[in-house]
């Protein structure tokens, strides 16, 4: 445990932890905001990362501080025409209908570019799974560097936020949300730095390991073991884990339902420290993650 809509406007910042950014793409948004491009060098990962703010309509510097989302894959996040597949999130819109509807708290949101060459290792919960061999099933030679990509979050990345714009710092107010890879190392940031993310969101957590089908025992029970040992305790964080049916997620009901019980026996309760939901039909994509980003948001944003 470690402590401490109308097209969109780009804008491009530049401060003494940030270098240039060159050759940028227009988002695209059916809500007005704000994206602010940064390119943040990482010290503890050795390259520069591209990072998106979103700013919700009416931002100011003289408002009350707004709670911050930090989210992985931040390229999947606003813009379809620029992701792999043409598929994205929208968090932007959905997140901007819920603030202007009055359902939840206008949030900062923080999306973080993956690199596709070193993905699955950055967004691995590293200390369940560095006792194992280089050659379990699956892993191959990946490098793990979700320690590093975790302390990059919190010790450089933050602090950039936290001075630039006008959020809250605390970790009440400080989520942490992601889909498959992205939903597994969101809880494992929770565990490792408590004192940071008071709550944290999967979204088809990818809790079964890198063989074709069926789960890989070894991995789902080392993240076990780790949860077991790491899960922050209830009453000052909360929890939200959803899947689908179809696809990649066919796999995960076991699995996500075995984390879900650990959550409960170390005292999360639903409604208010906990929420899951099991979205039928829905395949391993962002257009299922989009349509349901809603219940995430409100559970995190909506007050308890």
């Amino acid at each position: 445990m470690k402590r401490l809509c109308k097209p969109l406007t780009i804008l491009f910042l530049f401060f003494s932890a940030i270098m240039p950014i060159t050759g940028a793409t227009p988002l695209q948004t059916a809500m007005p905001g704000t994206v602010v491009r940064h390119v943040v060098r990482s010290p503890q990962l050795g390259e520069d990362v591209d990072v998106d703010v979103w700013l919700p309509a009416g931002y100011s510097r003289h408002a009350a501080p707004y709670p911050v989302i930090y989210m992985h894959d931040g390229q999947n996040l606003f813009d379809a025409s620029t992701t792999w597949n043409h598929q994205t999130w929208n968090v932007d819109s959905v997140a901007g209908r819920l603030a202007a509807s009055g359902e939840i708290e206008a949030p900062v949101i923080v999306g973080i570019h993956s690199n596709p060459e070193t993905r699955i290792g950055d967004l691995m919960p590293q200390r369940a799974l560095e006792a194992f061999p280089a050659s379990m099933k699956g892993m191959g030679e990946m490098v793990l560097r979700g320690d590093r990509y975790g302390d990059f979050i919190v010790n450089t990345l933050k602090p950039l936020v936290d001075t630039v714009y006008n959020v809250r710092t605390d970790a009440a107010s400080t989520s942490v949300m992601g889909s498959s890879m992205g939903g597994i190392i969101s809880v494992y940031l929770m565990c490792e730095y408590p004192d940071v993310f008071g709550a944290a969101a999967g979204l088809s957590t990818h809790w079964i390991g890198f063989t074709d089908g069926e789960p890989e025992p070894d991995f789902v029970n080392a993240v076990y073991r780790y949860l077991e040992s790491n899960f922050p305790a209830d009453g000052a964080h909360r929890l939200y884990l959803d899947r689908g049916t179809e696809t990649v997620d066919a796999h995960y009901g076991p699995a996500d339902d075995k984390m879900i019980g650990l959550a409960e026996s170390k005292g999360y309760r639903r409604p208010v420290s906990l929420e899951t939901y099991v979205d039928k039909g829905a395949p391993h994509e962002e257009n299922a993650w989009m349509r349901r980003v809603g219940r995430p948001l409100r559970f995190l944003l909506g007050g308890h």
